[in-house]
């Protein structure tokens, strides 16, 4: 491979990085706090995350222009024939290349749609009979569909829970609960350290 098809793949490459990088930047804000909910991190600290959320847009739209870059570069004819034995005459190495692009493409594509498509691949907290009460909880830092996936698995795990109602705009909880088992204190806690300030409506 000589100095200028290197030159070509390595950009290839760093354009892709980028993508993804940028893909991961505009999606923190809504896939950070799942992926630490799944490591079992919790914190109100983690609601920071939610500083990335009026940047999103240009993540967005310069992992787009970068993947489209990415593109570009892999299928795009060489303006001259390929010497005999180097890498731009190589289909396996054209094709391995287009293979990781479009699985890179797939994990962006997914990263990108998750904070929309999350809330109908989840489910909501399972109901069941006991005495019940209703409380309300207004929450902080919800900045899209999937920010419910945290607030509804840490209001899920409290003993005494029945069912919960959770919405992005405005920023609520409708729990009900066995106030036997349970307190609203307990839950707006609960809540609070999955990331998302929460506080007991009056």
């Amino acid at each position: 491979m000589n100095n200028d098809e290197t030159q070509k793949s390595a950009s290839g490459r760093w354009g892709l990085a980028g993508a993804v990088v940028a893909a991961i930047a505009a999606s923190a804000c809504c896939v950070g706090p799942l992926i630490l909910m799944f490591l079992g991190i919790s914190g109100a600290w983690i609601g920071t995350l939610t500083a990335l959320t009026p940047y999103q847009p240009i993540f967005i739209t310069v992992s787009i222009i970068l993947l489209g870059l990415s593109f570009y570069k892999a299928y795009k004819k060489p303006k001259e024939e390929c010497a005999p034995g180097s890498y731009c005459a190589n289909p396996t190495a054209k094709r391995f290349n287009r293979i990781v692009l479009w699985i890179f493409t797939a994990v962006i594509a997914g990263l990108l749609v998750f904070p929309y498509a999350a809330p109908y691949v989840f489910a909501g907290t399972p109901e069941n009979g006991t005495q019940k009460q209703e409380v309300k909880l207004g929450i902080k830092n919800m900045t899209c569909a999937s920010c419910l996936i945290p607030v509804r698995r840490a209001i899920g795990k409290l003993d005494g829970v029945v069912s919960a109602k959770v919405t992005v705009k405005p920023g609520l909880a409708v729990v009900i609960y066995d106030p036997a088992k349970v307190k609203p204190t307990d839950i707006a806690k609960a809540i609070t350290n999955s990331g998302y300030p929460a506080s007991v409506k009056e």
